[in-house]
């Protein structure tokens, strides 16, 4: 079990979709480890979310203007004697093939729903609570029972092109949360402001608790500046702000 806890706040639209599809990566590795019916339910329920997301917006454009700032930021560095310059080639060089990668593939990311006629009908009924019944759609209920070596190479038919994009979000949101050195705060009476320089944009702010802490994170802001709050839950109130000073990790993001 981990330490300490961390609370994000992206800052900025691009960010906060690659967050949503980080999260969304993760849960759907999670199911795709374990056979049954409820884990296929669960890691399609997470596909459908993904190529939902990803046909709201020019997902792969985005990545790659992304890739491209990161990569210009990281060639600055190529001249400081201060860094280790095989990993930062090596970084560089990640980024550039992620880009091709993503460069070769084309279509629209979420085209495999027009494809497949399983995943247009659950993509229809997905945002119905309970939709997915067996007796609402039979045909469901019968791929769920095939064996798990068809269900498994279904899947992958139907997710094998996400995995660049899922590499490079990967890979982004990394370099941004090491872009920042944790600094340790308090918050007087559970509350803490600071501004932000405009010079910089902030990418993500991060702020960081024992796991163990009584309270949680509510972070709020924009370009110029943030609140912290930390607060105590209550089962039957809202939550309430605490009169404690609370120390804390806070890193803001901005490579």
């Amino acid at each position: 079990m981990p330490e300490r806890i961390t609370y994000e706040l992206p800052l900025s639209e691009r960010i906060r979709t690659f967050l949503r599809l980080e999260d969304l990566f993760e849960q759907m590795h999670h199911f795709s480890q374990h056979d049954g019916e409820w884990q296929n339910r669960a890691e399609l329920g997470c596909l459908l979310d993904i190529l939902s997301i990803s046909g709201r917006t020019d997902l792969r454009n985005e990545i790659t203007k992304e890739i491209e700032r990161h990569t210009k930021s990281l060639v600055v560095f190529v001249q400081n004697p201060k860094v280790d310059r095989d990993k930062l080639e090596q970084s560089i060089e990640q980024l550039n093939q992620l880009k091709l990668k993503l460069m070769s593939t084309t279509g629209r990311i979420d085209q495999v729903i027009g494809q497949v006629d399983l995943l247009k009908c659950l993509a229809q009924r997905n945002s119905i609570p309970g939709g997915t019944c067996d007796f609402d759609l039979p045909a469901y209920h019968f791929w769920l029972n095939k064996p798990l070596a068809q269900r498994r190479e279904a899947i992958h038919a139907w997710t094998g092109h996400l995995s660049p994009i899922r590499k490079a979000i990967s890979l982004l949101l990394q370099f941004i949360r090491f872009s920042a050195t944790p600094a340790l705060k308090t918050a007087e009476s559970g509350f803490y402001q600071q501004n932000l320089e405009s010079a910089q944009p902030v990418q993500l702010l991060r702020v960081s608790l024992a796991i163990n802490s009584e309270y949680f994170a509510e972070i709020s802001g924009g370009k110029h500046r943030f609140t912290v709050r930390f607060m105590q839950p209550s089962e039957a109130e809202r939550p309430s702000q605490t009169k404690d000073n609370v120390d804390f990790t806070l890193s803001i993001c901005q490579l």
